[in-house]
């Protein structure tokens, strides 16, 4: 026979259990675990990336280009105007790029400047890290495809 202390402990366990389930991870790229995968590779992996950042922040590292073009075009005309010298040297820049090993893997991380503050993400790449020369052609597509961005940018 069944004790009433027996069935609301087991009850409990049954009602607890689901709350400590293993869940999904989700890949919503905000650490590098949660890294979000490509489907491409290349130069259309980058595109990739551009479009997940533009879903998740509605900004990219074209458009904090951009914006730091436009504010540091500002600050010159204003300073002009003052009779006011202008600053020498490089302004930082608006946005990074690195590529990380985790477990193997190359991961895409990205860091760019926003009106909002600095946002960071990750991607997983798909391929391994032992891949001779691999590091290397993923860097020259995104060196290409943010070249070819630069050009076309519309201040």
């Amino acid at each position: 026979m069944l004790t009433p202390a027996y069935l609301i402990v087991v009850t409990a366990v049954l009602v607890a259990a689901p709350c400590y389930a293993d869940k999904a991870i989700v890949r919503d790229g905000s650490i590098m675990d949660k890294a979000i995968p490509l489907k491409q590779r290349g130069a259309k992996a980058v595109e990739e990336e551009m479009a997940w950042m533009m879903k998740l922040f509605n900004y990219t590292p074209v458009i904090a280009t951009r914006d730091e073009i436009v504010k540091l075009a500002a600050d010159a005309i204003r300073r002009a105007k003052a009779g006011q010298k202008q600053p020498s040297g490089h302004p930082p820049a608006p946005w990074g790029h690195a590529t990380r090993d985790r477990d193997g893997r190359l991961i895409s991380y990205w860091w760019f400047q926003t009106p909002h503050g600095r946002k960071e993400i990750y991607f997983d790449t798909g391929t391994s890290i032992n891949i001779l020369g691999e590091v290397a052609r993923q860097e020259s597509s995104r060196a290409a495809y943010m070249g070819q961005m630069m050009q076309h940018l519309k201040l």
